[in-house]
């Protein structure tokens, strides 16, 4: 059965859209999960230093680098939310087209961060704030890591297109692949072994740096093996033709707005925080890493939403989205169930994982309840991202994310912890506010018919269906 078809009743309907879920899903949660590795294992290698001002340090100097990287996350996403349409529709020239598209905006927007991103990192490392300690050794961890950027922006638009052509593997492997080489790199250059050099903070960035160049590698790699036909497939239009420019700005633009707004909460989160000390700050890295973590394995089904959505969509078989997205819905929620009973039994244990100072763990380990409950919560949220990205809803993306930001987050933020004085608990709960805005608003849209359309206005009526 092909992703366009609608299947029949009976129980094996069932068993057959699991199948194509979990064969988008299990590799896309494998690579997702393996993201965080770099900053997990920045932050245990460095953790484990004398000094835990660096664990501060990679923290901060994190959340400023990813300004510029998680700012730029719409490659990824624009990328997928496109392809998958058009792969659905059976248009190999446009799928190719719009991969050339996201590799030169890839290629103009690496040249814009590298032309300002010494004023933003003053302006950041400012705003965050910070002991004298962790501004130092911040700026020295990001002036290096800044040099991968190219590397990135570019594995964001590869795997874009992998995802929108229903390939998880590919994404996977790149991942893999990046972060070996970066973990690798972190023991070497972090503590000196191997012959290499002891740089501490420095190494991490440059581990970073050397992860994201092989990943590079193996995309074009792959690429090139597996999708050199479509590559050399004749263009229909010319590549720079306005209408497709003008919808890929429009795909992007509200992505990347989106994308601002919730790091407006995550960079106001880190203000907030580290001034309330090193120690809260330290827990406040290891609590995002162990966030991340989750959110990045939903993100899996989130990934299998984007491309079964909009393949679907794409083939103009919009009634079986709704069967599609459901059953994602349920697989996000239950996996969010499992994390709530892991987080609930185990957080202060799997905090002391990435650190060796007890003050950091039992302040982390103060945060189990809000960290837990939220779980089930926010696998709805990226699940519902995924489906409406597939569907190229990304303007009502948008809005949701600035009315959860701004009128959930903010409001919250400053009556618990900037009028009310509240320590790291408080911050955490400001920030659960955020992410309860976000069901809100997008299990409305959900609820309608609005977002089951394709901007693909007649797909070819000829697709296969086998």
């Amino acid at each position: 059965m092909s992703d366009g078809q609608t299947p029949s009743r009976g129980p094996a309907v069932d068993h057959g859209l699991n199948r194509r879920i979990l064969r988008l899903a299990i590799p896309s949660l494998l690579a997702s999960i393996s993201v965080p590795l770099i900053g997990i294992a920045d932050t245990v290698m460095i953790g484990h230093l004398e000094n835990v001002a660096f664990l501060g340090a990679v923290a901060t100097a994190s959340v400023v680098f990813d300004v510029l990287l998680w700012g730029a996350g719409f490659l990824r996403m624009g990328t997928t939310s496109i392809v998958a349409q058009h792969h659905g529709a059976g248009d190999r020239a446009e799928c190719a087209a719009s991969l050339y598209r996201g590799l030169i905006i890839a290629a103009l927007l690496a040249v814009l961060m590298f032309a300002v991103f010494v004023p933003i990192a003053q302006l950041g490392f400012g705003l965050a704030g910070g002991s004298s300690a962790v501004q130092e050794f911040a700026h020295q961890y990001f002036e290096i890591r800044i040099l991968g950027v190219p590397f990135v922006l570019a594995i964001y638009v590869c795997n874009g297109f992998f995802l929108g052509t229903a390939n998880a593997m590919a994404p996977l492997v790149v991942t893999v692949v990046t972060n070996i080489v970066n973990v690798g790199a972190d023991y070497a250059l972090i503590f000196g072994h191997w012959g290499a050099p002891a740089l501490g903070v420095e190494g991490a960035a440059w581990a970073a740096v050397l992860g994201n160049a092989a990943g590079i590698v193996v995309a074009g790699i792959l690429l090139f093996w597996f999708y050199g036909d479509v590559l050399r497939t004749k263009l229909q239009e010319p590549l720079l033709k306005a209408e497709r420019l003008r919808h890929l700005f429009d795909t992007n633009i509200n992505l990347f707005l989106r994308t601002l707004c919730l790091l407006y909460t995550q960079f106001s989160m880190l203000a907030m925080v580290s001034r309330m000390g090193e120690v809260p700050l330290a827990a406040h890295a290891v609590v995002t890493q162990v966030w991340s973590l989750v959110s990045y394995g939903i993100d899996g089904f989130a990934h299998a939403g984007e491309a079964l959505v909009g393949n679907s969509l794409g083939s103009g078989q919009s009634k079986s989205t709704r069967q599609i997205s459901r059953r994602i819905l349920a697989w996000g929620a239950g996996i969010g169930m499992v994390f709530t009973v892991i987080y609930a039994l185990g957080l202060e244990q799997i905090a002391g994982l990435f650190t060796q100072h007890h003050e950091v763990v039992v302040a982390a380990s103060g945060l189990t309840l809000v960290v837990a409950l939220m779980q089930p919560l926010n696998a709805l949220v990226f699940v519902f991202d995924g489906i409406f990205i597939g569907a190229n809803d990304v303007a009502y993306l948008f809005r949701a994310m600035a009315v959860s930001a701004f009128l959930f987050f903010t409001p919250a933020a400053l009556w618990l912890v900037v009028w009310g004085e509240g320590g790291l608990l408080a911050a955490w709960l400001a920030y659960a506010m955020m992410m309860l805005g976000r069901l809100v608003t997008l299990s409305w849209r959900y609820r309608s018919d609005v977002w089951l359309r394709s901007f693909i206005k007649a797909p070819p009526a000829a697709v296969p269906r086998t």
